[in-house]
C-alpha cells in the first residue's frame, strides 16, 4: 500500500517542495536516506496514520466536552450560562501567581476563547453551539493546577473514576491535545522527540480516558479489542521507513 516505486529523479524533488515546502519535506527525506519516492510513500502513510488516529481523538473530544458541559450546567445557578455569566468560575477573574512570580487572571484566556467561538458562528449563539466550536485547549485548560480549587475540586473531578488525580489526567490531556494540534496541522507524528508525544502512546490515552468517560461508547466504539486502532494500524501497515512511534 505505500511501497515507492523504483525510479526517481531531480525533477521529483522540485515539484514535491513546491507542493509540501521543503522544510516539511525534508523531515521526511532525511530518514528516507534522501531518496524521493521513499519519503512521498512515508509522507502518505503518516497520512494514513493521522486519519486513524484524529478517528479516536474526535470520539474523545467530543465525550470530554459534552461531559464538562453536564457537569457545569448542573453545577452553575447564576444568572445566565456558564459559558456567558460573567461571575461563573470559568469566566469571572482568577487571580493567581505564575511561574514568574507575576499575578495573572487565569481566566483571561477562556472568556477570549468564549468570545471567538461566538463569533465565529453564523447562528445564534446558543451553549450548545458554542460548546461544539471551542477548542480541546479549552477544555484542557480546566484541569491545570490554576482551576484546582474553582473548577476541579467542586465540579470536574465529578466527571472522571473516584480517585483520578488531576495532575496525571492533565498532563495526558495535555498531550493528546499537542498531538491533536500536530495532526490538525499535518504534521509528521513518527520520531517524536517526547515519549508524551509517540502516537501510539497518546492513542492508547485517549482510548483509556474515554473508556473512563463514556464506558458504553467505548464499548461499542471498540468491543474489548486488546489492541488500539493506532498500534493495529502500525502492526498491519509497517511505515516505509525506519522511523520511532
Amino acid at each position: 500500500m505505500f511501497s515507492s516505486p523504483d525510479n526517481s529523479s531531480p525533477m521529483e524533488r522540485r515539484w514535491v517542495d513546491d507542493w509540501l515546502s521543503v522544510p516539511r519535506f525534508d523531515a521526511y527525506m532525511s530518514v528516507c536516506g534522501d531518496d524521493v519516492a521513499t519519503a512521498l510513500a512515508l509522507y502518505e502513510w503518516n497520512i494514513s496514520l493521522c486519519q486513524v488516529l484524529l478517528k479516536d481523538l474526535s470520539h474523545f473530544e467530543v465525550a470530554l466536552r459534552n461531559a464538562y458541559d453536564r457537569a457545569l450546567d448542573g453545577y452553575w445557578h447564576g444568572s445566565a450560562h456558564w459559558l456567558f455569566d460573567s461571575d461563573s468560575p470559568v469566566r469571572r477573574p482568577i487571580m493567581r501567581r505564575n511561574a514568574g512570580g507575576n499575578t495573572v487572571d487565569v481566566n483571561r484566556l477562556n472568556r477570549k476563547q468564549i468570545q471567538i467561538a461566538t463569533g465565529s458562528l453564523s447562528q445564534p449563539a446558543t451553549p450548545d453551539c458554542v460548546v461544539s466550536n471551542l477548542t480541546l485547549g479549552f477544555w484542557a485548560h480546566m484541569t491545570d493546577r490554576s482551576h484546582e480549587r474553582d473548577l476541579w475540586i467542586p465540579v470536574i473531578h465529578c466527571v472522571w473514576p473516584r480517585g483520578t488525580n488531576r495532575k496525571d489526567l492533565h498532563r495526558k490531556i495535555q498531550s493528546v491535545n499537542a498531538l491533536r494540534n500536530r495532526v490538525a496541522h499535518h504534521e509528521h507524528l513518527f520520531n517524536p522527540g517526547d515519549a508524551d508525544l509517540s502516537p501510539a502512546r497518546v492513542d492508547e490515552m485517549v482510548v483509556g480516558l474515554f473508556r473512563e468517560l463514556c464506558p458504553e461508547a467505548a464499548e461499542w466504539a471498540y468491543m474489548n479489542s486488546g489492541m488500539t486502532p493506532v498500534t493495529r494500524f502500525i502492526d498491519q501497515c509497517p511505515p516505509p521507513a525506519q522511523v520511532a512511534l
